[in-house]
């Protein structure tokens, strides 16, 4: 059913299926509306020369509407997810650590140094800048389903194509966000 945890779920299921990454997944959040899953693919199949497209034509195969992370639209979906997912962190935590949600590099330090834990929901270019410096090729896409189920894609290993590629998947209900009801299908 469109719109609840399964559905999330099956979607989440899908993706890592076809990356190869499914088997040995773990949820890092499972929560009724956000979804945020990690995992290793041998990636056997995986153009790594093309890995972008590569992680864009997974989310079409299954039902998602990429857009470029760059866009307007790619930077607002990003945005509106990161903001989401980063309120679904915090309630699952509320008793436990406090969480601060950060703006700038200066903030992160000051967040760390207070020991918080930090959210940086557009922290996705530090990431990929990070991981190329250190070797890897990086693939991020972003889109969302027509019933307003969000989907953020990482994926990244070595140039050579040589070793494991690690996965980071978020699925989110976007109709939380825009005011609709979870149950409508």
């Amino acid at each position: 059913m469109q719109g609840t945890p399964t559905h999330l779920h099956r979607i989440a299921r899908e993706i890592m299926t076809r990356l190869g990454a499914f088997e040995g997944s773990r949820p890092l959040l499972d929560d009724i509306d956000a979804l945020i899953v990690r995992g290793m693919s041998r990636g056997e199949d995986w153009d790594m020369e093309n890995l972008q497209s590569f992680l864009e034509d997974v989310l079409e195969d299954v039902g998602v509407k990429t857009v470029p992370i760059d866009s307007e639209e790619g930077l607002k979906l990003l945005e509106e997810m990161g903001e989401f997912v980063a309120e679904r962190i915090q309630a699952s935590y509320a008793e436990s650590e406090p969480l601060a949600p950060v703006v700038g590099p200066d903030e992160v330090e000051r967040a760390v140094a207070e020991g918080a834990i930090v959210i940086d929901p557009l922290g996705v270019k530090g990431m990929m800048k990070t991981l190329r410096d250190m070797g890897c090729e990086v693939g991020v896409a972003i889109g969302e389903t027509k019933d307003d189920i969000g989907v953020f894609l990482a994926a990244w290993g070595d140039r050579s194509g040589v070793g494991p590629k690690s996965v980071e998947l978020v699925v989110a209900n976007l109709a939380m966000v825009r005011g609709e009801s979870s149950d409508e299908a």
